[in-house]
């Protein structure tokens, strides 16, 4: 019994699963605790805030809008919606569910899978 307590408080909110950053070959995203978000593409950098909505367990055929970010690029805002979904512990998957508008001038992948990255994930090193 006490065993199966332990294990149950050492389980991370979807919340706290977030924190951290991820990457793949064409981005890096910082999530921080404080609700601060860095995002790194080919396309520069963004800096802002960001809001994550714990939903039910997603599944293949169902999207929800659970993560925003408002952010600035260039001094431009721009604000991004995603459907995040973790694929396990180290894996993340983000569908953009951005109008078409944002797309225009900020083109973006339909989704994209990030990896977690080995730092720390409260860690507040810089982003290399």
């Amino acid at each position: 019994m006490a065993l199966i307590l332990v294990l149950a408080g050492c389980q991370q909110t979807p919340q706290q699963k977030l924190i951290g950053r991820w990457y793949n070959d064409d981005m890096s995203i910082r999530f921080r605790a404080d609700g601060q978000v860095s995002l790194f593409t080919r396309s520069g950098r963004a800096d802002g805030q960001y809001v994550f909505v714990e939903t039910q367990a997603n599944s293949a055929q169902s999207v929800s809008e659970n993560l925003v970010m408002d952010v600035l690029r260039e001094g431009k805002p721009r604000r991004m919606i995603f459907d995040a979904d973790f694929l396990g512990t180290d894996r993340l998957r983000l569908s953009d569910l951005t109008p078409n508008a944002r797309r225009k001038f900020d083109p973006a992948p339909e989704f994209a899978v990030l990896r977690r990255s080995e730092e720390a994930a409260t860690s507040l090193t810089a982003v290399r």
